[in-house]
């Protein structure tokens, strides 16, 4: 063991869940919602142009920003096989005890020879209280905190701040924008309460092949508490990648993106076998702010544009295409039909060995290099 050696459990940014709601240590709320998939390759193209219209009308009702993740692990179906095996068992019937033999070892068989995946989504709806600047004695004894200085009086937790309820309103509000945004694109979509939250923390600390279930801890766990059931036993934080238990882990973002992408690019990546995170923040852009770059962006395009063409120049291709891209932002921002957002893509591979990490890096990177699209640890 290491000198130097730390808990895991500060690596755990979680405070608290209380009524089904996340508090983070610096007392930021969230609230988890479990959204159902849709195969968007099986329909048709119809059907593929409404789906994306009622996205895109989602993304542009909301105000606030948004976390989308997918969550990748290999399906149990020990359960399922323990059923049949009961069933098999108190069927009096020969022939149909044979079949339910014969169905259970295909199964068994099926599963052994191939990864079956079982893909959760989830969105994440953000609340951050904005806290007010202290002023006279009060700025004064939170300097000398700031310096290490204690002082009698102990802050009091995120549950126990008087305007806790008036933030948990404002969450509820978020969450039922964003249930009803969900169910207009056609997507179920349930929110997570304390067991599920916790369950789903703890797989995600603690990334295993197959999910952890059957967690039994009790609803008012928060602190040290809680995060010693959600902390993984050993973290080791390498040069290129880390280990957490016996799983390696690294995480990749997306930074560079060709100028268009069809519908569905995503879907390879999202339906890989394998053992993955994907994390999708979605921040909606002031347009005003936006205008504003807008309009020095398309200035300097347009100067560069006039300079090439008293140079005698040929006609630059890129840079009138990047005018044409900006003038038309500036129109549906202006015109209001559209909205800016700044969107980041990270995800997170798992294997049980650097080697097998390394294959599978390779290719993912593979699989968005082939549509221009560039990622980097």
């Amino acid at each position: 063991k290491r000198a130097d050696a730390r808990p895991t459990q500060q690596f755990v940014a979680l405070e608290a869940i209380k009524e089904g709601v996340v508090i983070l240590k610096n007392g930021a709320l969230r609230k988890i919602v479990m959204v159902s998939g849709v195969n968007f390759d099986l329909k048709s193209e119809e059907e593929q142009e409404v789906i994306t219209y009622a996205y895109q009308n989602f993304l542009n009702s909301l105000d606030f920003s948004i976390q989308l993740l997918v969550h990748s692990r290999r399906l149990d179906i020990d359960g399922y096989l323990r059923r049949l095996e009961l069933i098999e068992a108190s069927e009096p019937s020969e022939l149909l005890k044979q079949q339910l033999t014969e169905y259970r070892e295909f199964v068994k068989s099926l599963v052994g020879q191939n990864d079956i995946m079982a893909k959760n989504f989830f969105a994440v709806i953000p609340f951050d209280p904005v806290g007010v600047p202290k002023t006279g004695a009060r700025a004064s004894k939170g300097l000398l905190g700031f310096f290490g200085r204690k002082t009698t009086a102990q802050s009091s937790g995120p549950a126990e701040d008087p305007n806790f309820p008036a933030h948990l309103e404002q969450l509820r509000e978020r969450t039922e924008q964003v249930l009803g945004g969900l169910r207009q694109i056609g997507l179920r979509a349930v929110p997570l309460e304390h067991k599920e939250a916790l369950e789903l923390f703890l797989n995600l600390y603690n990334p295993a092949p197959i999910e952890q279930k059957q967690v039994e801890a009790a609803k008012d766990l928060a602190g040290d508490a809680l995060r010693d059931i959600i902390a993984p036993a050993a973290l080791e934080i390498g040069s290129h990648q880390l280990k957490i238990g016996d799983q390696y882990a690294k995480t990749l973002f997306l930074f560079t993106y060709p100028r268009y992408l069809s519908s569905g690019w995503f879907s390879p990546l999202i339906n890989l076998p394998n053992l993955l995170d994907i994390s999708v923040f979605i921040h909606p852009v002031d347009a005003g702010l936006a205008l504003k770059n807008l309009r020095k962006k398309s200035a300097q395009i347009q100067a560069q544009l006039s300079e090439e063409e008293d140079k005698g120049l040929v006609r630059n291709p890129m840079l009138e295409t990047a005018l044409q891209d900006v003038e038309g932002l500036r129109d549906v921002l202006q015109q209001g039909t559209e909205r800016l957002f700044q969107v980041a893509v990270y995800i997170t591979l798992y294997g049980r060995d650097e080697e097998t990490l390394a294959r599978l890096e390779s290719e993912v990177t593979s699989l968005l290099e082939g549509r221009l699209v560039y990622a980097k640890p």
